[in-house]
């Protein structure tokens, strides 16, 4: 009796110890590109080095502070990813992460401009304009301007959300708290159709590159980032 009970100890003890190293291994495939305290994956969208004003890191989190930090993008570009960030809005606030974000030209300014396809961060249920359409094409995890998210959960402003975005190929995919809410496809009919009747109808390639960078938005708002990382295929 007492051989089997030190049997079965050993049998648990092993099991778990399997789980540990899968998690463990399963967290070794992402890239921490923010950890809570360093900003050295990161620089300024029109800069070699991060802002030295507006954003802050305090505490573990990252997140606006002050006017003129502008938008921030990752040091590498990715292609085939898997994003995963949390995220903690305050009343009102407007953010944004964009993916596939390089320089694009305009063909009708001639202007060239750093951009790319947005996964919106937004208080949906305060912002003038969105809290009266809050599953919209401008709402949290929406494809901005191009597809809006289905069956959503939005965890409140002072309460963390956990978004994911997958990009495959053409596929991409946006995730909130566990659940999936945009499906699309770069560069398809329907997406260029789309795109011919909104704001980015004349950057050209805008959501087709086959790699970019990862952006942050300033938007002049607080949000508060955390645990940033991404898998690449």
């Amino acid at each position: 009796m007492e051989r089997h009970k030190y049997l079965f100890l050993i049998a648990v003890v092993g099991i778990c110890f399997l789980g540990i190293t899968q998690v463990n291994a399963q967290d070794s495939d992402y890239e921490v590109l923010f950890d809570g305290q360093s900003m050295e994956k990161w620089r300024g969208k029109q800069s070699a080095t991060f802002p030295q004003k507006g954003w802050k890191v305090e505490d573990g989190l990252l997140f606006l502070d002050s006017k003129g930090g502008g938008d921030i993008i990752t040091r590498k570009t990715y292609a085939d990813f898997e994003l995963v960030f949390e995220f903690n809005l305050t009343p009102s606030a407007n953010s944004g992460i964009k993916y596939f974000v390089d320089t694009l030209y305009n063909g009708e300014t001639g202007n060239m401009m750093v951009n790319g396809p947005e996964y919106q961060i937004i208080d949906d249920y305060n912002y003038p304009g969105i809290k009266e359409d809050p599953n919209g094409l401008s709402s949290t995890a929406a494809a901005y301007l191009f597809y809006p998210p289905k069956n959503k959960t939005l965890h409140p402003a002072g309460e963390w959300n956990t978004g994911k975005i997958v990009a495959k190929g053409k596929k991409v995919t946006h995730w909130l708290n566990g659940k999936k809410v945009v499906s699309y496809q770069r560069g398809s009919r329907d997406f260029l159709k789309k795109k011919a009747s909104n704001k980015f109808k004349d950057d050209t390639e805008y959501g087709e590159l086959e790699s970019g960078h990862i952006l942050l938005t300033d938007h002049g708002d607080k949000v508060y980032f955390r645990n940033i990382k991404i898998k690449e295929f």
